[in-house]
């Protein structure tokens, strides 16, 4: 069942303008898509640059215990975070990209 939901015309009016095919509801997937996409990159080009950083991937950065070498540095514990919490941005946004498919 699809739910109605009241968009102001301001709203409407800046999706119009910057989608030019289609319904409203083809521009708001599109404009959806491309910030799926966009975010996805994002997380792929932080995974990349970490494992170039620490030369590994992180399964071999937790194996080889390289924030206990590193003294539990700030820097080291952020770039975990960063890593593990774009492996599940990954993960997410392939979910809302096939439902987001799979959505009339």
């Amino acid at each position: 069942m699809t739910e109605t939901i009241g968009i102001p015309r301001s709203l409407i009016d800046i999706v119009n303008n910057i989608e030019h095919e289609g319904d409203i509801n083809t521009k708001v997937k599109h404009i959806l898509k491309n910030e799926l996409i966009r975010r996805l990159n994002r997380y792929e080009l932080t995974i990349k640059h970490l494992e170039k950083k620490y030369g590994m991937s992180l399964s071999k950065f937790k194996k080889k215990g390289v924030i206990v070498k590193k003294g539990y540095s700030y820097e080291v514990e952020n770039d975990l975070w960063e890593w593990e919490s774009s492996i599940d941005g990954i993960k997410t946004v392939n979910t809302e990209i096939k439902r987001l498919k799979a959505s009339r």
